[in-house]
C-alpha cells in the first residue's frame, strides 16, 4: 500500500515519526535536500549538482569580464579617436604629436616596473589556484599573500608616479600648468594666449626662441629657489625639439587619469577580494572541502586586470620615439 502511495505521488509518513506529525512528499524531505546528506555543504539548493554549480559560476565570471571589455573599450576607443584626430592636425600644423610629448612626459621607468609587478602577481595567483586545487593550504596562503603584496607595490608606485606628475603640472583639472615641464624636456606649448592650433606661436617670436626664454627664466629661478628648474640637471643637454598643442596634450592626460585611474580602481576591489580570500584559506575553507572554485574565479578577475595594463604600458608610454621621430619632420 505504502509502495502504492509513494509511485503515485501521494504523501507518506514514515514509520519513525508519531501519529499527527506533519507529511513528507516522496519519502524525503525538502529541506534535507536543499543543505544536508543530498550534496556538499557548498552547494547550493537551485543546483542539481557540483559541476553544474561550478559551470554556471565561471560562466557568470565570463559574461561579467565581457561587460568589463566593454567598459574598458569604451576609453580605448576615445584613445584611438583623439589620437588619430590630432596626429593629423598636428602634421597639417607642423606640431608635434601631442600623444608623443605626453608620453614623453611620463615616468616609463616606473611604467615598466609596474609592468613587471603585475606580470609578477600573474604567476602568483596562477600558482594559488593550482594550489587551492591541489588542497595545499601552506602554499595557497603564501602566494596569496605574495599577490597582495605584489598589488599593493603596484599602487604604491602608481601613488608616487601620480604625485610626481601633479608636482610637474600636468594633471589636468587639478594642477595643470606644464610650461616650466615642457620647457625642461624641450619642448613649447601653444597656448590660448599664442596659438590653438594655428600653427605658429607667439607673433613676432620664434619658437625656439620663445622655448628658450621659458627655459632660462625656469632655470634661473630654479637655481636661486631650488625649485622646479634646478631638478633638471642645468639642462646642459636639452635641445629644443618643437611645439605641441596644450590643448591637445591636456587631452592625452584627461585620457591617460581616465585609463590608468580606472585601473587603479580594479586593483583596490581585487585587494579587498583578496584580503577576504586570504582570510577564509587561513580557516582552512578552500582547502578542506571541494569548494575552491572561488579562488579560480577569483584568478580570472585578476589576470583581466593584468592584462589590461599590458595593453595600457604601450600605449600610454612606449609611443615616444616613433611619434616623437616623425613630428621631427
Amino acid at each position: 500500500m505504502s509502495n502504492v502511495a509513494i509511485h503515485s505521488g501521494e504523501p507518506t509518513r514514515p514509520e519513525h515519526q508519531f501519529e499527527g506529525a506533519p507529511v513528507q512528499a516522496h519519502g524525503f524531505d525538502s529541506h534535507e535536500h536543499a543543505h544536508g546528506s543530498h550534496g556538499p555543504a557548498h552547494l547550493h539548493h537551485h543546483f542539481t549538482d557540483t559541476a553544474q554549480q561550478r559551470e554556471s559560476n565561471a560562466l557568470g565570471m565570463w559574461v561579467f569580464l565581457v561587460t568589463e571589455v566593454m567598459t574598458f573599450g569604451a576609453l580605448f576607443f576615445v584613445y584611438t579617436l583623439y589620437r588619430s584626430l590630432f596626429e593629423v592636425q598636428a602634421h597639417e600644423q607642423g606640431f608635434l604629436s601631442p600623444w608623443g610629448v605626453g608620453s614623453h612626459l611620463l615616468n616609463n621607468t616606473l611604467g615598466f616596473t609596474n609592468t613587471l609587478v603585475l606580470l609578477c602577481s600573474s604567476l602568483t595567483v596562477a600558482t594559488a589556484v593550482h594550489a587551492a586545487g591541489m588542497k595545499n593550504k601552506k602554499l595557497l596562503l603564501t602566494m596569496l599573500c605574495v599577490t597582495w603584496v605584489l598589488g599593493a607595490v603596484f599602487l604604491g608606485i602608481k601613488a608616487v608616479e601620480w604625485a610626481a606628475d601633479y608636482h610637474e603640472g600636468i594633471v589636468p583639472g587639478l594642477n595643470w600648468n606644464p610650461t616650466e615641464t615642457l620647457a625642461h624636456k624641450g619642448f613649447v606649448a601653444a597656448t590660448i594666449d599664442g596659438v590653438n592650433g594655428g600653427g605658429t606661436v607667439l607673433p613676432g617670436t620664434n619658437p625656439q626662441q620663445q622655448w628658450q626664454a621659458i627655459y632660462n627664466e625656469s632655470a634661473a629661478s630654479g637655481a636661486h629657489g631650488g625649485g622646479h628648474g634646478g631638478g633638471h640637471g642645468g639642462g646642459h643637454d636639452t635641445k629644443f625639439m618643437g611645439v605641441v598643442n596644450s590643448m591637445h596634450l591636456q587631452m592625452f592626460f584627461v585620457i591617460y587619469f581616465c585609463m590608468t585611474g580606472l585601473h587603479a580602481l580594479h586593483m583596490v576591489i581585487g585587494l579587498g577580494i583578496l584580503a577576504f580570500y586570504i582570510r577564509h584559506a587561513h580557516a582552512n575553507i578552500f582547502t578542506a572541502s571541494a569548494n575552491d572554485q572561488p579562488v579560480e574565479i577569483f584568478g580570472l578577475y585578476w589576470h583581466f586586470v593584468d592584462i589590461i595594463w599590458v595593453f595600457l604600458y604601450p600605449l600610454l608610454y612606449l609611443i615616444t620615439l616613433h611619434a616623437m621621430t616623425g613630428a621631427a619632420h
